[in-house]
């Protein structure tokens, strides 16, 4: 199947297409390496494939609210933001000058429906976006304990972590699992991803918010990160 075929399967036509290609310029002239990759087919493949395989998944399919934690360049949030025209979309990150790419980036192909966020993710699952999201979703973004307490704090009840990784280990789906059940959640699913034919070892992992979650988390920024939850 040709990349052409994978965006027309998850629903996006020529002009979407385009759209994907503005902002594949957008990123190679942002001035600082936003994304660590300089080769458009790569960017294709790495960056915006990847991010419309989340499209596979029926809880991201079907958000209207949705937070992507630590977004980078702005992927997925601007891919989904695109695909999903009446869903909203938050950009939750952290360092300004990415902030200021995601934003240039929304403007330039008129997506009203993006709001960008410079703050940690830890402050913001105790300020504005605490229980508010259908879907929190991440990529690569750190061990997923770690992932966990950035996201379930964001998640109305009967919303979905989804985080963006390799194969993990059974020690880190163990203590992610503990991690969980703390936050609010008892079950952890992967799901493998395929955003293009030859795509390796990308997987989605999904658990479901059925409890509140306690008011002590997320804990303050860098705790996560530095005592993670469920060791």
């Amino acid at each position: 199947m040709t990349e052409t075929c994978y965006y027309a399967a998850r629903g996006l036509d020529d002009a979407a297409q385009h759209r994907l290609a503005v902002l594949g310029d957008l990123i190679l002239g942002a001035g600082f390496n936003v994304t660590g990759l300089t080769d458009p087919r790569e960017i294709e493949r790495t960056h915006f494939l990847d991010s419309l395989s989340l499209l596979d998944l029926a809880c991201v399919s079907s958000a209207e609210r949705l937070v992507d934690v630590g977004s980078g360049a702005g992927l997925p949030a601007l891919v989904l933001a695109l695909a999903l025209p009446s869903a909203k979309i938050v950009a939750v990150e952290s360092q300004r000058k990415k902030c200021a790419h995601i934003g240039r980036a929304a403007d330039a192909l008129s997506l009203r429906n993006v709001e960008v966020y410079c703050v940690r993710a830890e402050e913001y699952g105790r300020t504005a976006g605490r229980g508010i999201h259908d879907v929190v979703v991440s990529r690569a973004l750190a061990a997923l304990p770690v992932v966990a307490e950035y996201s379930l704090p964001l998640l109305g009840l009967g919303g979905t972590m989804v985080a963006m990784k390799g194969a993990i280990s059974d020690e880190e789906r163990s203590q992610a699992e503990r991690a969980l059940g703390i936050l609010g959640s008892d079950l952890l699913e992967a799901v493998r991803l395929q955003p293009f034919s030859d795509a390796q070892n990308r997987w989605a992992y999904l658990a479901r918010k059925i409890r509140v979650t306690p008011g002590d988390y997320p804990r303050r920024p860098g705790i996560p990160a530095k005592r993670p939850l469920g060791g």
